[in-house]
């Protein structure tokens, strides 16, 4: 049975080790490349049954293309279960920055100890995205 207290991180790292993945941690969680997208598991020390995981930074958003950002994260968000995507804002070298930031969340409890929810959430993120990229092309 996996630990309540790492429930996530116990999923993920169950989950990397049977897809040969090599992981790297973070002051912010846990950090892996797969298929060619950059995954990131959220770590939240304060409710650690919370699961999200996201693929940060999928487009960096400006001031010319933020309407078509913001429009393209709510069609995403109308269309996708469990899935969505948000505009992440940050400060890097003094400057205001943002970019697009699709998450798959999900609260866990003591019997979900199956690391088959990583293969849905890698699914649905890297569907998300595509369909995102999709819609800010059209």
């Amino acid at each position: 049975m996996t630990s309540g207290k790492h429930i996530a991180k116990n999923l993920v790292t169950s989950w990397l080790k049977q897809h040969e993945v090599k992981a790297k941690n973070s002051k912010v969680g846990v950090n892996f490349v797969y298929d060619g997208w950059n995954f990131l598991l959220w770590n939240d020390a304060d409710d650690p049954m919370f699961f999200r995981l996201a693929l940060p930074g999928i487009m960096d958003v400006t001031d010319e293309n933020y309407a078509v950002a913001l429009l393209a994260c709510n069609t995403l968000n109308w269309n996708h279960k469990v899935v969505k995507a948000s505009l992440y804002e940050y400060e890097e070298s003094g400057h205001r920055r943002a970019s697009v930031w699709v998450c798959f969340e999900q609260m866990l409890d003591g019997s979900m100890n199956d690391p088959e929810i990583v293969t849905r959430a890698v699914t649905a993120l890297v569907d998300a995205a595509e369909r995102f990229q999709t819609l800010i092309e059209s």
